[in-house]
């Protein structure tokens, strides 16, 4: 992330081009862009939006590699 300014969009996918997730490391490395972003606090529109994509390439990556069982009856209430 481009410390000190507020970054643009492009400048947000110049620094760390998103890209699907393919492994944990790749995951690691998109979670920490996450993280950073979110510990800033207050984000402009820009950012707002690149952790946005970032956010739904986390969410296929673990939807596609952590799924979560579909429970029904019982097995939903314990």
């Amino acid at each position: 992330m481009i410390s000190g300014t507020d970054a643009t969009y492009m400048e947000l996918i110049q620094a760390f081009p998103p890209r699907p997730i393919k492994s944990e490391a790749e995951y690691a490395a998109v979670q920490a862009r996450v993280d950073a972003l979110v510990d800033k606090g207050e984000l402009t529109a820009d950012e707002g939006d690149y952790l946005s994509l970032l956010g739904m390439l986390i969410e296929r990556y673990e939807a596609d590699h952590d799924p979560i069982p579909e429970l029904r009856g019982v097995a939903l209430v314990k």
